[in-house]
């Protein structure tokens, strides 16, 4: 571990023994910890806690007055704040690792200390706690970003302009969820077992639920042509209730899935979908706004064996769809909804993506009756070729390399950080270029194995930058790889799809990252 802290952070020490505050306070001070407050007297605990306001505890188990688990006790650390106590203890008992746990310990270092051991554990929980405010952050300005789209899509169902919209929201989130995955797949690595493990595990799968709200937001304005993939329709209905779960969750809306295990998969675009899933849901969740009584949504799938069919079932307890206008529904423009809360136009796209899929659509209520549509899909037959399924990454045995010279360029250095330690760790040599025309310059200074990319930065973007390459560096041509968080932005989507390159999205996941960079390094379908 290096000599100076990474990062600031408020550390309380809290032991009898002066010797061993001394011991610690120097400890923290060679490693670049300046803002550190200790006391012997566990009274004060309490009080300086509020004061202090730490990020961590180094925390001593037995002392008088009150022991190191009567203090975790008295602060009163609420279950949702990641305070992480480190506790210091001559007892290496099961019994006293349990009381420590059980009252909130996050780890433990047996005295005598050891100064590498002290500070490493440190600089991992200072760590985690760090990925966990992050994480916190982030998920309130998602929740809220979502909210605040949600509630625009449903009051205008302007389809033209969800495009730009989404694209923005994609923009704003994906890069700093790029950085939280990446540092929680990294820690793992270094984190084998034991309390850290488990509440990196925790960040890991909070950080993928955002992304996968992310991305099935996105695919509410999908604007390209319809791309059929293997699709397990089951995992389509359950993304998109999860996209409108804090909608429905804050107008007391239960949400009831009945789904069949036994389901086929559809040759099917799922992005259409999920939108057509998206939109029944939302129509059910405001019609019954307005209900004092129960309010709930039942989604249903079901295998017709006999019949080759899917069947797709969502059904409200609202006031129902009066009889004389059920056959109107589907019609483009027609709506119910009061002027300026809707176009008319969401049920006639429904019907219009489950009848391209060869299904069909159709709706039964009554007035006070609730309102139930039920689709079905037929069982299509998969096109002769090599195909695979939507998402599913087929990777071929790749022979060994040796260590390359790689250059990330990204204009967020938090993001550029991430992808050279995880090349580094694979024994690379890295260099980072913060934007394309930094790019440009390194790549006359000396010669590199493979570009790393982003596709949107300020000055020059990645489509300057590899037309540059082609023009400047014709031997690296064939060894880019683009990363895009602007996934709907068509000149940027053609312009990838014209150079036949490899791209992944943000959130990247850093083994996906570490095996594109191989496959393209060993000189193996670099090309798409």
């Amino acid at each position: 571990m290096g000599d100076k802290a990474q990062t600031p952070a408020r550390i309380l020490v809290i032991d009898d023994d002066s010797g061993n505050v001394r011991l610690l306070e120097r400890f923290l001070k060679d490693a670049g910890y300046r803002d550190v407050q200790s006391t012997t007297d566990s009274r004060k605990a309490p009080a300086l806690y509020q004061t202090f306001q730490p990020d961590l505890i180094l925390l001593d188990l037995m002392m008088p007055y009150l022991d190191g688990v009567a203090v975790i006790q008295q602060l009163s650390i609420p279950e949702d704040v990641y305070l992480p106590v480190l506790v210091l203890t001559a007892d290496v008992t099961l019994e006293a690792k349990q009381r420590a746990l059980a009252a909130g310990a996050k780890d433990f270092l047996a005295k005598p200390f050891d100064r590498l051991e002290v500070l490493l554990r440190i600089k991992n929980l200072l760590d985690t706690r760090r990925l966990y405010l992050e994480l916190e952050r982030h998920n309130r300005s998602l929740e809220q970003t979502v909210l605040e789209r949600t509630q625009q899509f449903l009051r205008s169902e302007k389809l033209a302009t969800m495009g730009s919209l989404l694209a923005g929201v994609a923009h704003e989130l994906n890069n700093p969820l790029a950085v939280l995955m990446g540092q929680t797949h990294l820690m793992r690595e270094v984190v084998r077992d034991g309390p850290l493990r488990q509440r990196t595990e925790q960040i890991r799968a909070a950080a993928e639920r955002c992304a996968r709200i992310v991305r099935n937001f996105l695919a509410m304005a999908r604007q390209q042509p319809p791309e059929r993939h293997e699709v397990a329709l089951n995992q389509v209905v359950r993304e998109a209730v999860e996209l409108l779960a804090y909608e429905l969750r804050t107008d007391n809306i239960e949400a009831v899935l009945d789904l069949a295990d036994d389901l086929p998969v559809l040759w099917a675009d799922a992005h259409q979908l999920h939108q057509v899933v998206v939109n029944l849901v939302a129509n059910a969740h405001q019609a019954m706004r307005s209900l004092p009584a129960a309010r709930r949504i039942t989604i249903t799938t079901r295998f017709a064996r006999e019949r080759a069919r899917v069947q797709l079932a969502i059904a409200d307890t609202g006031p129902g769809i009066p009889r004389d206008i059920e056959a109107k529904v589907f019609e483009p423009f027609f709506t119910t909804k009061p002027p300026g809360q809707g176009t008319g136009l969401g049920l006639s796209l429904c019907q219009g993506i489950v009848e391209e899929h060869g299904g069909t659509i159709a709706v039964a209520s009554g007035a006070g009756e609730g309102a139930a549509f039920q689709i079905d899909f037929p069982i299509l037959t998969r096109p002769l070729g090599p195909t695979r399924a939507a998402g599913a990454t087929v990777l071929p045995t790749l022979p060994p390399i040796g260590a390359k010279a790689i250059l990330v360029v990204d204009d967020e250095p938090e993001i550029a950080g991430v992808l050279a330690e995880a090349l580094e760790r694979m024994g690379h040599h890295v260099e980072v270029a913060l934007g394309g025309g930094r790019a440009l310059e390194l790549l006359t200074q000396r010669t590199y194995d493979l570009v790393l990319s982003d596709t949107k930065m300020p000055g020059v973007d990645g489509v300057g930058l590899y037309r540059e390459i082609e023009r400047r560096f014709p031997a690296l041509r064939e060894r880019v790889v683009f990363l895009t968080g602007d996934v709907l932005d068509p000149e940027k989507r053609a312009f990838i799809e014209r150079a036949g390159l490899p791209f992944l999205t943000k959130p990247f996941d850093v083994e996906e990252v570490r095996r594109v960079v191989h496959r393209v390094l060993a000189g193996g379908g670099q090309r798409r």
